[in-house]
């Protein structure tokens, strides 16, 4: 008898929105191994719509440059809700009709998707083509519901607060159809190959110094960078583990600035990669966007967070959740960046934070979300 199909479809703009997906598809399989075919795809190119997937990445791309730019595109979507909705048919019309054409063929048993845009062309083309599959969407922002999640279409919602809930309520989504659980984390994240002490040696880490983990995304813009060009050469004495993810342009800058300038900071360029889990156990502080995952990841980890910057309306809730459980700080500028810095070299501020993070008792709801899934696929929920 063949398996039970669950298609997982994304946009793969940076980690995101790939990242609960994994988490999911990662725990349905520990949970139900061998009973389940799941795919997570970056839908848009899976479908063949390239250009649509170019202009929605690059569209990203540019709010990640221009935060200006993105909180006024996300309050004019909430401000013209249901109406900005004409976006998706008018401008990426093409995915529509190939995602379509791709849900026809992969015939699922049922959808999941983290992605608002994936979750409405594949809600729009399990009815267009009268399937039985169920359709539930995750929303990856804890603490907000962007108009575009609220897809009446979906049987379900899943959400990881309250706050969320209620936001979805207010677009018009019935009650009984959101599901609240905690926000998503890999249980393969939590798991280590290698203890703290081995991580650090690996990456020539000195461990009587602070080590600080940086990312700015999966897509390496922003403006991270240039605190840590300015650490290197005010010589900080710590460690500094620099995720450039897809901008190669800055590794190679930042290789060249060690290769070429002295400093006591022991600068270490990475780019994109896969083992976030076991540079979070190596470090002691995280300075990064304000992203979900990124977010949940490091206070897994015990890793206290500074944020720098929020894209939209939609990541500002991760800071103040932070900044509410002295549990991270929010640097906008440099004028607040370097007393922050300062702080946490000169007293035992990290120590409290890294405290304050464990007295969260944080889970992840990646189980729960499995059983919910695998409930609704076979009819048990």
């Amino acid at each position: 008898m063949p398996k039970k199909k669950i298609l997982m479809p994304i946009l793969e703009a940076g980690a995101g929105h790939k990242m609960p997906a994994l988490a999911v598809k990662d725990s349905i399989e520990e949970l139900f191994p061998g009973k389940y075919q799941i795919d997570v795809v970056d839908f848009a190119v899976a479908s063949g719509a390239l250009a649509a997937d170019k202009r929605m990445k690059g569209f990203w791309d540019a709010c990640l440059k221009n935060h200006t730019y993105a909180r006024i595109t996300y309050r004019m979507m909430e401000l013209t809700h249901p109406v900005g909705h004409i976006v998706l048919p008018i401008g990426f019309g093409s995915f529509i009709r190939k995602g379509r054409e791709f849900v026809r063929q992969y015939n699922p048993d049922l959808i999941f998707s983290c992605h608002y845009y994936s979750l409405t062309v594949a809600a729009m083309a399990r009815d267009k083509l009268k399937l039985p599959a169920k359709v539930i969407g995750c929303i990856t922002d804890p603490f907000d519901a962007y108009s575009f999640w609220c897809e009446k279409r979906a049987d379900n919602i899943v959400v990881s607060s309250e706050k969320s809930k209620a936001k979805c309520m207010r677009r018009g989504i019935k009650p009984e159809r959101i599901k609240v659980f905690p926000f998503p984390v890999n249980n393969k994240f939590l798991l280590l190959a290698h203890n703290r002490a081995e991580i650090q040696k690996q990456y020539g880490l000195d461990p009587s110094r602070i080590t600080i983990l940086t990312s700015e995304g999966g897509q390496g813009i922003g403006m991270i960078a240039g605190y840590v060009r300015e650490m290197y050469r005010k010589g900080y004495k710590v460690n500094i583990l620099n995720v450039c993810g897809k901008n190669a342009a800055l590794k190679d800058e930042l290789d060249r600035m060690v290769r070429d300038e002295k400093s006591d900071t022991n600068l270490v360029p990475l780019g994109f990669v896969s083992n976030m889990n076991e540079l979070l156990a190596a470090s002691d502080l995280c300075i990064a966007k304000a992203g979900a995952s990124t977010t949940f990841e490091a206070l897994f980890m015990n890793a206290p967070i500074i944020f720098t910057s929020w894209a939209n309306q939609a990541e500002k809730p991760n800071i103040d959740y932070c900044v509410e459980n002295n549990t991270g700080w929010y640097a906008p500028n440099a004028r607040t960046f370097w007393p922050i810095m300062d702080e946490i070299m000169s007293t035992d501020i990290l120590k409290k934070y890294r405290q304050n993070i464990v007295d969260l008792k944080l889970v992840s709801g990646a189980d729960d979300i499995a059983r919910f899934v695998i409930g609704r696929l076979e009819g048990d929920i």
